[in-house]
């Protein structure tokens, strides 16, 4: 007989305003991970964050596929199956370069990718043009993955997750500080490291991690070779993390200038989202911007 799998959110925050408002008006922001799938809903015409919900599988289902996981999500989360006006997916995934506008071509797209990265199999390549940045974000995504969210979202709207993280920075004058300012999105096993000086992006690049060591030593080394002193740079800390984590201890011993990002401003929270630390979904919340 089979066995029925029932998957629980890690986190599910709503109120009443959810249910008053019209869900065709409003639009749907998902963001897929590393074992994690989130996601709000907003209605645009207020900008106004009306509910987040965020599921993680991994590692107590690391045997079940990522595709067989998000179906077990759509199975027991009804709201996905609204027909939103509007739904943006944005993937969270180290498979990504950033290449010059200026020397972009569109037939060489998979080139650049492979010139950092390995082939895999089963993946869709696809850019975003970051005018601001005169950048375009070319990334990889499971083909499956894509193709089963597109049908039942009824969307082509994709985005790379790291795209929103520097809509998110370009609209913090902080990125402005000469001496450098790290802007550091943690995750489970992964964080993702952006560097700006005097206004300019240095460098954006994801790693893999077993502690907070592992996090130091890649912002110490990322600055370093960029000519900056970590002790004087600011560390601007996004994702999961309170200052008890052991990895917030451990980021603490070496960087002394440590911070929290904030929500994207110009929005609306409802009261539970603002009872949560304000770094927290700092990367969904900035899907926002994009749309």
């Amino acid at each position: 007989m089979p066995v029925a799998y029932t998957i629980q959110p890690t986190y599910a925050i709503d109120d009443a305003s959810l249910l008053e408002t019209d869900l065709t008006n409003c639009t749907l922001l998902v963001l897929i991970g590393a074992g994690t799938f989130s996601y709000a809903v907003m209605l645009p015409m207020s900008r106004k964050f009306l509910a987040l919900k965020s599921y993680s599988y991994q590692p107590k289902t690391v045997a079940l596929a990522d595709l067989e996981m998000i179906e077990h999500i759509f199975d027991a989360d009804k709201l996905l199956f609204t027909a939103f006006k509007q739904v943006l997916l944005a993937f969270d995934s180290p498979d990504n370069t950033l290449v010059p506008e200026v020397h972009y071509q569109s037939q060489l797209k998979k080139d650049y990718l492979r010139a950092v990265l390995p082939e895999k199999l089963h993946e869709a390549v696809l850019t975003d043009t970051l005018q601001d940045l005169g950048m375009v974000n070319v990334f990889a995504v499971d083909k499956d993955v894509l193709g089963f969210l597109r049908k039942e979202f009824s969307t082509d709207q994709v985005i790379h997750a790291h795209s929103a993280l520097l809509k998110a920075y370009q609209a913090d004058r902080d990125i402005w500080y000469p001496e450098g300012v790290a802007y550091v999105e943690v995750a489970a096993q992964q964080f993702t490291l952006t560097i700006y000086a005097s206004g300019r992006l240095q460098m954006q690049q994801q790693y893999t991690y077993r502690s907070g060591l592992d996090i130091v030593y890649y912002i110490v080394n990322s600055m370093r070779q960029l000519g900056f002193a970590e002790q004087q740079a600011r560390i601007k800390l996004g994702g999961a993390l309170t200052q008890d984590s052991q990895v917030y201890q451990e980021l603490n011993r070496f960087l002394p200038r440590l911070e929290w990002v904030h929500k994207p401003d110009g929005y609306l929270y409802i009261p539970k989202m603002n009872e949560l630390p304000p770094h927290h979904f700092h990367n969904l919340y900035a899907l926002a911007l994009c749309v």
